[in-house]
């Protein structure tokens, strides 16, 4: 234990203490010390007649219990630390009379304190200094039972499950240093009381949805509470004051904030504070950060008496302000690097050249939708190099200077667009517009650029030979639901760290262009729903790190093949999706035998996401009619969709070595034979469509094919067996089943990139998705599909305007 070693004096033992003078061993700490099992009765640990402290913390004890002889150390134990280790704790701590400190908390198994044992507990626990519980399950106890020891100076009731009334007993804790009972389902008011706590060093009651505070509770606070340091309700001397997201607080803002003079970070956010700003809150001369965006806020900004020198961060956004300011107002706050005043009532002509050239440090800033109206010069002013978010929901920009290295424009309503001159940009969002005409030529000159994002706009023409200049610097090409037109232009003779080429939904036509295989470090080629033509591009197979291959709604034709001289396709490939084209002939199964990813998969504790530099590949996936994006794609995600082709002869054997793979979709091609056995052993297979084809024979038993339903094999006349109607002993005959409405017209899947946090997707999307890609539950996906698509409400993610 503990790599302890017996033939040396105890004292000397790693996490054991021994009084200096007599040489007992007075202390044991033993956490995260990765035991495992039970602590047997007889253990010295219970033998040690003067042992003060026991720290058994962070182990993994589950489930076994706290062994009862745990009591013979009442009259020594004063500190008890037992928390996340998965004791079932018994009835004998409490004969524990002499604990200043108890730590109990993390034990989530099976581990429940009723109120008989809780109010045994803490009767006999005069002593008690510090009590944590937090994570352990008191929600059987009524809060007006809480009858602590009075001389507590740390109580943690963290994520307990208390509910109702906080109890007044609490408040009567005179010498409560730490108060936590954050993560309940506390409701109502927060009790006058609270004024009373005059020693707390610490207050957090976050995460109590239905709590509220009225505003002359919390100004007596602030004013009695003078030791305060961390909060979730304030002090007087406290410099951060974070109260967002947590505690619908509601009414104005209280003038007794003017008396943290030491306040240096104020975030109010996200809650329904009303009325005015009040000029005071403008001169509180020490105050760096200012969050009180997302409230409720109205009515004329005093902005005239500002005097915050060192003000780094203002967000006033998405509240119902109302007034005219003028750039003067800003530009004395020579220290400011993020303001956001969007979604406002503004007035006011805002001459952006000189705010940028004033404001030095400025490095985010968003004006969308404010009720500014936006104007520049054509002066090549100064900018400064360090701003790199811009938001405006106005497109009248001219902006000087060439330090932009990042630019993100999308979800805008965008029909044009300036030159860019801001050569020095790595990265460049114009998604989700409304842009139409040809390709702007000026970005080709952009060529320090690695993000390139113009997808679902309408940019029509061709895409111009200049993207050479650009495409040994891209990470990322999206060009995706545009109107693109003519081939893709052969430009990838230079493209070392292009990792993601997504061309979809235009009308291309042509082959896919041969320099791509120049292009080593590609994880991503998706060309799907264009008008491609020609005969698969086997040479892709040499790409040694390609993941996904979608090559959908196109029009190849001709047999699948790999050339002689390749002895390894697509060792990378994890998503094929080639459905809706004209391939023909036999399932390619050299390929998958080849298909090393598929086979031979080393999972990892942490789920892990196709990642190209940043930039998230997400799906959209086809339920039951309805599109659902997903916002990640887990490596672990194994897809082969073959769908509408003209493939013939049996399903070979060989598939069912593809034992990662989950996603299988054959239908509407012309297989025929059995169903191959070896499909029934593959154990991570949740989506199997094999319709519409003319195989024959018994459906397969087994642990996975028992969760597909009908729809899976219908439209085989020969087949017969669960979940068909049609019974193996029964003549011939097509079994009758409905097709879900939506779903016969393009394949399942709809492939798109995204970068990272710029999902825009609807909720149940991303919940569902979370569930469905990252832990690969996919049957417990479809059994609650149907409840998530009748709740499910949209919700967007803004960027700029939008």
């Amino acid at each position: 234990m503990m790599n302890w070693n017996t033939s040396k004096d105890c004292c000397n033992w790693n996490g054991v203490t021994c009084d200096q003078s007599t040489g007992d061993v007075v202390g044991i700490d033993l956490s995260c010390g990765k035991l495992k099992g039970t602590i047997h009765p007889n253990s010295f640990l219970f033998n040690l007649p003067r042992l003060k402290r026991v720290n058994l913390a962070w182990n993994s004890f589950y489930p076994s219990k706290l062994p009862s002889q745990i009591a013979r150390l009442s009259n020594s134990l004063t500190h008890l630390n037992i928390s996340n280790c998965g004791f079932n704790v018994s009835m004998d701590i409490t004969l524990l009379h002499k604990l200043v400190s108890l730590d109990l908390s993390g034990n989530v198994f099976d581990f429940m304190i009723g109120p008989h044992v809780f109010n045994k507990l803490f009767r006999n626990f005069t002593n008690l200094e510090q009590l944590s519980l937090k994570s352990v399950d008191i929600s059987t106890v009524l809060p007006a039972s809480l009858n602590i020891s009075s001389f507590l100076k740390l109580l943690n009731l963290a994520s307990t499950g208390l509910h109702g009334i906080i109890p007044h007993s609490i408040f009567q804790l005179q010498s409560l240093e730490t108060l936590d009972l954050s993560e309940n389902s506390f409701t109502g008011y927060i009790p006058w009381e609270i004024s009373l706590l005059t020693n707390l060093l610490s207050l957090r009651l976050s995460m109590n949805d239905n709590l509220r505070i009225q505003p002359h509770i919390f100004d007596g606070l602030l004013k009695n509470s003078t030791l305060l340091r961390v909060l979730s309700l304030a002090g007087v001397k406290i410099e951060v004051l974070d109260l967002s997201q947590n505690i619908n607080l509601t009414g104005p803002l209280p003038k007794s904030l003017v008396n943290l003079t030491r306040l240096t970070y104020l975030d109010l956010s996200d809650n329904k504070h009303n009325g005015t700003l009040p000029s005071w809150l403008f001169t509180l001369s020490n105050v760096k950060n200012i969050y009180l965006d997302d409230n409720l806020f109205s009515g004329y900004v005093s902005f005239e008496s500002f005097a915050l020198p060192s003000l780094e961060r203002l967000y006033l956004d998405h509240n119902q302000l109302v007034g005219h300011i003028d750039v003067p107002t800003f530009q004395k706050l020579t220290n400011l690097s993020y303001l956001d005043l969007s979604f406002n009532n503004f007035r006011g002509d805002w001459e952006l050249d000189t705010l940028l050239t004033s404001l030095t440090n400025l490095r985010y800033l968003d004006l969308s939708y404010s009720g500014f109206c936006v104007t520049t010069k054509n002066d090549n002013h100064y900018v400064n190099p360090g701003l790199w978010f811009l938001k405006l929901a106005s497109c009248k920009l001219k902006i000087g200077g060439s330090g932009f290295s990042y630019l993100n424009l999308s979800h805008n309503f965008i029909t044009g667009l300036p030159l860019f001159q801001w050569y020095q940009l790595n990265e460049l969002y114009l998604q989700s517009n409304q842009i139409e005409g040809p390709f702007p030529l000026s970005i080709c000159n952009l060529s320090n650029l690695r993000f390139l994002d113009i997808s679902n706009n309408s940019f029509d023409g061709v895409i111009p030979r200049c993207m050479e200049n650009v495409t040994s610097s891209l990470a990322l090409i999206k060009f995706g639901n545009n109107r693109f037109q003519g081939t893709i232009p052969n430009v990838f003779n230079d493209c070392g760290q292009l990792e993601g080429l997504i061309l979809n939904g235009n009308q291309l036509e042509g082959g896919v262009p041969s320099s791509l295989l120049k292009c080593q470090l590609l994880k991503v080629v998706d060309l799907g729903n264009n008008q491609l033509n020609g005969t698969f591009p086997d040479w892709l197979g040499e790409l040694p790190n390609l993941q996904v291959l979608v090559l959908k709604s196109n029009k190849f034709h001709g047999i699948i093949e790999t050339s002689s001289s390749m002895k390894l396709s697509f060792p990378s490939l994890r998503v094929l999706d080639l459905s809706h084209n004209g391939f023909a002939s036999q399932l390619p199964q050299i390929y998958f035998q080849n298909f090393n990813a598929m086979k031979n998969f080393v999972r990892s504790t942490r789920t892990q996401y196709l990642n190209m530099s940043g930039s998230y590949y997400f799906v959209t996936m086809s339920v039951k009619g309805q599109q659902l994006r997903f916002p990640k794609l887990s490596v672990e995600y194994i897809i082969v969709d073959l769908s509408s082709n003209r493939f013939d002869g049996e399903i070979p054997n060989i598939i069912g070595n593809l034992i990662e793979i989950e996603s299988l979709d054959l239908s509407s091609n012309q297989l025929t034979r059995e169903i191959p056995e070896s499909l029934a052993k593959i154990t991570t297979l949740a989506v199997l469509n094999l319709s519409e084809n003319d195989l024959m024979g018994r459906i397969l038993n087994g642990p996975q094919f028992s969760t597909f339903e009908g729809n899976s094999f219908g439209w085989n006349p020969k087949l017969c067996g669960t979940p068909l109607p049609k019974k193996c002993s029964e003549p011939s005959h097509e079994p009758q089943l409905e097709s879900d409405e939506g779903d016969v017209e393009e394949s399942g899947f709809t492939w798109e990139a995204v970068m990272l946090g710029y999902g825009c997707g609807t909720v149940v999307g991303l919940v569902m998705g979370y569930f469905m890609l990252s832990t690969r539950k996919v049957k417990w996906f479809n059994a609650i599909a149907d409840l998530f698509l009748k709740r499910q409400q949209k919700r967007r993610y803004v960027y700029i305007g939008k």
